[in-house]
């Protein structure tokens, strides 16, 4: 069905682990009930709701496969009903919340991850993995690489402009959200009665960085926070720079550096595919098409659209008013 290899890699765990918990029996002989003790099994295992109407959804395409390749006549997890999950993760921010957030981001490279994920609706994957060259700035568009490798096309906001310039600065090329290593401040430490202090040379002749060290004096006559202000004298004459490596932002990265803005805005639960959500809701709430939105998106099932685009509160209200008969019935 061409799953993404994080999609492939977790159903496979789950089906081993079904069949670690069916032993010796037959899979084709596997009855509802079964599937029934397993659920049952998963949840007194401490999974969430979610995880189990996961594991459930993947038993079902399973045997739906099996069923397909004429191994069993009877899909029992079909037969296994369980109550939907209420998603509260999932909902959208509303566009107060998303201000909050905007103000939240301190640094050039904050305000440019959250401008480019509300801007865009993007995937985490999808915005790791975007390079400099992807960009279009006069049509404030970038071509993105999603799911199974499809390329699209993809429109950002003015303001989102603004920020990648900002954060990129002179950059001409490479993943914009740069893996970026702490600044280095060496170790301070003891070696035969005599305060050292050691750091790391990248700016060698054959490229191979070097280890120095220089002594700061005798333990006997430097005491510990003298020695500790010496080396941080020293550290800070230094050209310690590490040279930068193009290399993207781990998906961990990004997602701690978002939930840190978050915190700060004073909301909690809100992640990288948070912004997706709401970019769908959003950009529903004033007006744009499902269709268009798919596009956006780069869903393949419209109904996959539809369930990301919620209708707030304000649409309905909106609707309600523009549509309902009675508003414009003139009353003798």
């Amino acid at each position: 069905m061409h799953y993404a290899k994080h999609t492939q890699h977790m159903y496979r765990k789950i089906i081993r682990k079904y069949l670690e918990f069916i032993g010796q029996k037959s899979i084709a002989t596997v009855r509802h009930t079964e599937i029934r003790q397993y659920i049952a099994r998963v949840s007194e295992c401490g999974a969430s709701l979610n995880a189990v109407y996961r594991e459930l959804g993947v038993l079902r395409l399973f045997y739906d496969f099996l069923n397909l390749g004429g191994v069993v006549s009877y899909v029992a997890p079909r037969f296994v009903r369980l109550r939907r999950p209420l998603g509260n993760s999932r909902r959208p921010l509303n566009e107060s919340q998303i201000q909050r957030v905007l103000t939240a981001a301190r640094t050039s490279r904050e305000r440019a991850l959250v401008e480019f994920f509300y801007a865009t609706g993007c995937r985490l994957g999808e915005v790791r993995r975007l390079k400099i060259e992807n960009l279009d700035f006069p049509s404030r568009s970038a071509q993105v690489r999603g799911k199974l490798g499809k390329i699209r096309t993809v429109l950002f906001t003015e303001t989102a402009s603004d920020a990648l310039r900002s954060y990129i600065a002179g950059r001409k090329s490479g993943f914009i959200f740069q893996e970026d290593l702490p600044v280095q401040k060496g170790s301070l430490f003891v070696h035969y009665g005599r305060w050292m202090s050691k750091w790391t040379d990248y700016r060698t002749r054959n490229g191979i960085p070097s280890q120095k060290s220089k002594s700061l004096g005798g333990v006997e006559e430097v005491s510990y926070e003298a020695a500790k202000k010496k080396h941080g004298e020293l550290m800070a004459s230094l050209d310690l720079v590490r040279p930068t490596r193009n290399r993207p932002l781990s998906a961990m990265a990004i997602q701690m550096v978002i939930a840190r803005i978050a915190r700060r805005a004073g909301l909690k639960n809100v992640t990288p595919h948070t912004f997706r959500r709401t970019f769908a809701t959003h950009l529903y709430d004033h007006g744009a098409s499902i269709e268009v939105i798919k596009a956006l998106m780069g869903h393949v099932w419209i109904h996959t659209t539809m369930i990301y685009a919620r209708i707030g509160p304000d649409r309905l209200a909106k609707v309600f008013n523009q549509c309902h008969p009675r508003e414009h019935l003139d009353v003798q």
